[in-house]
């Protein structure tokens, strides 16, 4: 991401990195990267360390009372930074978080651009803005636009602004301070753009006149006394402005004249002196709405001058931002064809390793239904052995049978014939007894 460019960042460590990336970058833009006050403690270290850091834009980051206090330490020890994006926060809600801010802001000497829109400052802010802008010299724009300031926020700030002679715009939209306070600030900040053009050119005869009438020499901050030859001079100033920018017969335009802003603070210095010169309230009124009107024609065109630098800065910016990703993108795409060649070989790998395991798993396929068919066989074999054995076995037992009751029969028989031996015995006993009888 480009050093312009938004990003949201959900952890630390993508914040931490992207602050690494950046740190010779000129401008350093989070812009709605929800980083809230957990991220501004790396911010503020950024900022604190950083001696190239020129832009920070953190708008749209809810950051609050804890993350401008940890921006302040930053930005108190920084001395590169130009200007500071901190619109669409939440700063004011807690007086705490833009009081830090004030305070290290009162003794910066670089920071000239501070935009503080939509930030719920309140009365209580604006007092502290106040006394920021009573000890700051060198804040030259602000904008405090959409915070609830009012009527009493926006005396506080006057009275500041009273003593603040570098403060050359200061955008008060939509902050509730009062139409009488507003035109105040706009006499103070046209004071202090003709003032800045007297300190950059003090040769100006406009700024001369103006600060040789004692009413007016507080609005060039003291100067070299001259004759206030006022309405000669601004008569004399206008009337070549215009005729210059005619041809000789005053039909038509020759050339551009180069209105330079020594021009403008000159113009306007001499307007706000007739302006107080006057008695009548009409006349006094006519003068303030010429030069209200001027002021704003001049904001204008500062306006257009900064946006075409910030469209240029944008551009630069976008196309920086550009490359970069195309750059990360080209990384990512390079990466994403190592890791499809890798995966692609290691398909082929898992392919050929597939195949070895599928005539494997066929193998042993076969082998399993030879077993089964070998297992049936054996079981058909073994049923029929037990078949036959079990048959040999009633044979056998009906044999034993036949053999018991042989035997039985066999051993009555023999005690039968046992018996008969013995009477046959006693018989041949006895008759041996008769013939020894018959003998003797």
């Amino acid at each position: 991401m480009a050093a312009g460019g938004g990003a949201t960042y959900q952890s630390l460590p993508a914040l931490i990195n992207h602050l690494d990336a950046h740190r010779e970058s000129a401008t350093l833009s989070l812009a709605y990267a929800s980083i809230s006050d957990d991220g501004m403690g790396e911010v503020a270290k950024f900022v604190r360390d950083n001696p190239f850091v020129k832009h920070l834009d953190l708008r749209g980051n809810n950051i609050q009372a804890k993350g401008a206090q940890a921006l302040a330490n930053g930005v108190k020890l920084n001395r590169s930074l130009r200007s500071l994006n901190l619109k669409w926060n939440s700063i004011g809600k807690d007086p705490s978080g833009i009081s830090s801010l004030c305070d290290s802001l009162k003794s910066n000497l670089t920071v000239g651009h501070v935009d503080l829109r939509n930030n719920r400052i309140n009365n209580v802010g604006a007092k502290l803005v106040g006394d920021l802008l009573r000890a700051n010299t060198t804040i030259t724009h602000m904008d405090l636009s959409w915070n609830d300031l009012g009527v009493d926020g926006g005396l506080a700030l006057l009275e500041g602004l009273k003593v603040n002679n570098s403060l050359i715009e200061c955008q008060l939209s939509g902050s509730k301070v009062g139409e009488e306070t507003l035109h105040e600030v706009a006499f103070l900040l046209r004071r202090n753009r003709a003032s800045s053009a007297y300190k950059a050119s003090s040769n100006d005869p406009g700024a001369i006149a103006a600060a040789a009438d004692p009413k007016t020499s507080t609005i060039a901050n003291g100067g070299p006394t001259a004759s206030p030859t006022l309405a000669n001079t601004t008569s004399r100033s206008l009337a070549m402005a215009g005729a210059s920018a005619l041809d000789g017969d005053g039909k038509g335009p020759v050339s551009r004249v180069q209105w330079t802003a020594k021009d403008s603070s000159s113009l306007m210095l001499r307007l706000m002196m007739k302006e107080r010169e006057q008695v009548l309230p009409e006349d006094k009124l006519f003068y303030q709405q010429i030069a209200e009107h001027i002021d704003k024609l001049l904001l204008e065109t500062s306006k257009h001058k900064q946006g075409r630098v910030d469209g240029e800065d944008r551009e630069r910016l976008a196309t920086t931002g550009f490359l970069e990703r195309e750059q990360r993108y080209t990384g990512e795409i390079r990466e994403t064809e190592e890791m499809l060649q890798r995966t692609i070989a290691d398909k082929e790998s898992l392919q050929k390793e597939m195949g070895y395991k599928t005539a494997e798993l066929r193998q042993l396929n076969e082998e399993s239904a030879a077993a089964i068919r070998d297992s049936v066989a054996f079981q058909e074999q073994a049923a029929a052995e037990e078949q036959q054995l079990r048959k040999e076995l009633r044979d056998i037992v009906a044999e034993k049978r036949e053999l018991q009751d042989k035997m039985t029969l066999g051993n009555r028989d023999l005690e039968l014939l046992q018996e008969e031996n013995v009477r046959l015995k006693k018989q041949v006993t006895a008759l041996q007894q008769s013939v020894n009888e018959m003998l003797g």
